[in-house]
């Protein structure tokens, strides 16, 4: 079947941060007394909103304004270290969205991320020229976290697609399996890190060129 719909994580997907989530998440453990396993990076981190996150590590429930405070917190250190580093969308991403626009496949993300770290990527990436904002889905509050489905489930629904007619590319393991869940055509693992995603059934990639231009036609 012809795919006409594709929708994006964004961190460590289209934008290879993965090492800048870690070191901006171990300065900010720090300062609390905490640190965090690799492990637990991966279960409780990657593709995790913040509200799951902090509840592990403090051990109670937190209010909406405990959250964003945190998070902000956080995202500040992650943000400064972004700029220090510098910022590109990874490779052959804006080859393959500028393939995918002329090919009329609708375009979307799907990201753990809250609004602050949206609107600096929208800014940064100029992600507008590829992406129209209501097809930018984040993480607002509202929904349950990856690995449950619930944020490529709104992305599939604004694109007006069928999830059988859509594309998932994601690099995280809780990503992955919330991508799976959507009923997603087909999951595609970005392996910007590394990464060992050995048992699952998904194709890996390590540069977006790689992927095949035929699914769309």
């Amino acid at each position: 079947m012809k795919i006409t719909g594709v929708v994006f994580d964004f961190n460590g997907t289209l934008f290879w941060d993965t090492h800048l989530q870690n070191e901006s998440w171990d300065r900010f453990l720090e300062k609390y007394g905490f640190s965090f396993s690799e492990e637990e990076k991966k279960k409780y981190i990657h593709g995790i909103n913040a509200k799951d996150t902090f509840e592990y590590l403090f051990k109670r429930e937190l209010d909406d304004s405990e959250v964003y405070r945190l998070t902000e917190e956080k995202e500040v250190i992650y943000r400064s270290m972004c700029l220090e580093h510098g910022m590109q969308l990874a490779p052959g991403a804006e080859q393959l969205i500028r393939f995918l626009m002329s090919s009329g496949v609708a375009l979307g993300i799907a990201t753990a991320s809250a609004k602050n770290n949206v609107d600096f990527f929208i800014q940064h990436f100029n992600l507008l020229s590829y992406f129209t904002l209501g097809h930018i889905i984040y993480n607002d509050g509202t929904m349950r976290g990856k690995p449950h489905p619930d944020l490529f489930n709104k992305a599939i629904s604004a694109l007006g697609t069928k999830p059988e007619e859509t594309l998932i590319f994601e690099d995280s393991h809780a990503g992955i399996e919330a991508a799976l869940r959507s009923g997603a055509a087909e999951v595609i693992i970005v392996n910007s890190a590394n990464a060992d995603y050995n048992g699952l059934p998904c194709r890996q990639i390590t540069d977006f060129g790689e992927v095949d231009r035929t699914l769309f036609s």
